[in-house]
């Protein structure tokens, strides 16, 4: 049976996942969705002790090594797909960026064990290209927590008015070029004048968020849209079905 392990926005658990989750079951997909919250005893992203997105990585791989031995899953059909931050990583575990400190040779996570398709929904892309000093120094090729891009599909589907990106219209789009060693497993679809969180079908009021804008900061307005949702809730499914044989 396939899988696909769904990783929360900054929000946590609020119902997004479980959206898309009740579809991709219904498709014949099993899904498990990882709280990286309240066993840190955190509410949210913005909580003091909150993990920050290296350490959500360990929860991502570990969620795979779970499912990967449980004998009713095929470790070749599992895939991952994250909301918000949770997006931001889902493509880093398509980068091949794994946990600090994790030796390449080990038994719980071998170099061979990979998520088979990602999907990440409005993963604040500059958040991954523009913090030089956090993120991305942290997943720059040659760093010990690069194992080497996995070689699997990686898909990003983003609005055109997030404010979570420096230009949301072409953020996400110059991905490939700011990583080249990913530009083959990466496709992009934007929504034009969709928000960060479009799917989300009771967001907060706009607020200001320290994580916009490669957590620069800035004011964030989310605005559901349902057509917009149903349509990236099918797109999901199609997507697994299609990436997960």
């Amino acid at each position: 049976m396939a899988a696909v392990v769904l990783l929360h926005s900054s929000a946590g658990i609020v119902g997004v996942g479980d959206y898309y989750a009740r579809a991709l079951n219904a498709a014949g997909i099993a899904t498990l969705e990882v709280d990286s919250y309240t066993p840190r005893g955190v509410r949210n992203g913005n909580d003091k002790n909150a993990p920050v997105l290296c350490d959500r990585l360990q929860d991502a791989w570990g969620a795979l090594a779970y499912l990967a031995k449980d004998g009713r899953f095929n470790p070749k059909q599992i895939g991952v797909a994250g909301f918000s931050s949770g997006g931001a990583v889902a493509i880093m575990a398509g980068m091949g960026i794994r946990p600090a400190r994790l030796a390449r040779e080990n038994g719980s996570l071998p170099q061979a064990s990979v998520y088979s398709a990602h999907f990440a929904l409005y993963p604040a892309c500059a958040n991954i290209m523009d913090d030089q000093q956090r993120i991305r120094s942290w997943i720059n090729p040659g760093r010990p927590q690069n194992w080497g891009t996995t070689g699997k599909p990686i898909h990003i589907v983003s609005g055109t008015s997030d404010d979570f990106e420096f230009d949301p219209k072409t953020d996400c789009l110059r991905m490939g070029k700011e990583f080249p060693d990913i530009a083959n497993q990466l496709t992009v679809r934007m929504i034009d004048g969709a928000t960060h969180a479009f799917d989300w079908p009771n967001p907060p009021p706009p607020a200001h968020s320290s994580f916009a804008k490669a957590q620069t900061g800035g004011m964030v307005t989310m605005r559901h849209s349902a057509k917009e949702a149903g349509i990236a809730q099918k797109e999901m499914v199609d997507y697994f079905q299609r990436h997960l044989k």
